[in-house]
């Protein structure tokens, strides 16, 4: 079983929304029942499970198909968004997420670490005031409330949160917008000095 999300800053996205896909029958039957309200295929409008309407408009659905046409593009320009900050930032004290060899990475979000966790904030807060949106990588599952009682130091986990940051990733950046979100981070880093 896998799961894709088409929110908006996705790769692909309809606006919100999502797909599971699985080749285990009894599991996709069960999604489906799931998806349509858990209405009963043996007798109609019967309710025989709570269900949820995650069921796709076909103006979002036609949305999704028109953009996988062109994932292909999608695809190599954020890779070349993602190779762009890595040349323009390599001299700095950075970290950039590892691309595994025979793989193809998406760089749906292109993260950073920066060499210390109280660089992270006044980093972000110096792009904002350049115009420039940050996000800061999501929080490690095992710190949420509802995981409270089986808490588990996860170190590593731990450490990316307090020191990484997303930078823009849409496709639509230009080499010259890359640039100049690289010219604030440097900026900003070489002022750490």
């Amino acid at each position: 079983m896998a799961t894709f999300s088409f929110f908006g800053n996705k790769t692909i996205t309809t606006g919100e929304g999502g797909m599971v896909v699985s080749s285990n029958q009894t599991l996709h039957e069960r999604a489906v029942h799931f998806k349509g309200q858990g209405l009963a295929a043996h007798r109609q409008y019967w309710h025989d499970v709570i269900g949820y309407n995650y069921r796709m408009t076909n103006i979002c659905a036609a949305i999704g198909v028109a953009q996988l046409e062109r994932v292909d593009q999608f695809l190599a320009d954020k890779a070349r968004i993602a190779a762009r900050y890595r040349t323009n930032l390599a001299d700095l004290p950075l970290t950039f997420q590892g691309e595994q060899a025979n793989n193809v990475h998406s760089h749906w979000m292109v993260a950073l670490l920066v060499p210390d966790a109280a660089l992270r904030d006044p980093l972000r807060a110096a792009l904002d005031v350049a115009g420039i949106e940050t996000r800061p990588v999501f929080y490690p599952i095992h710190t949420m409330p509802m995981y409270a009682q089986r808490f588990q130091s996860h170190p590593v986990a731990e450490d990316i949160a307090r020191c990484g940051i997303n930078l823009p990733s849409w496709p639509g950046l230009s080499d010259g917008d890359v640039d100049r979100i690289c010219d604030s981070i440097r900026g900003f880093m070489v002022g750490q000095g």
